[in-house]
């Protein structure tokens, strides 16, 4: 028996991180849609780094939510 329990969908075993990347993911491209028309990224030195901790940021806040 593990620590963390695991989530059965339709027969495929998912652990409770997976989810947690999946909402983070989803709140990273309506954050990310949103901040492209207000010209943040002409202010940004490398935006795929903007991106990766955006990102980062936005799934240590989701995983604090489900602690």
């Amino acid at each position: 028996m593990s620590l963390f329990p695991v989530i059965v969908v339709f027969g495929l075993s998912f652990p409770p991180i997976f989810f947690e990347l999946i909402i983070s993911l989803a709140v990273f491209w309506l954050v990310r849609r949103l901040l492209t028309p207000t010209g943040i990224y002409d202010f940004v030195w490398h935006p795929a780094l903007f991106n990766t901790a955006l990102y980062c940021c936005l799934f240590y806040l989701v995983s604090q939510l489900f602690v």
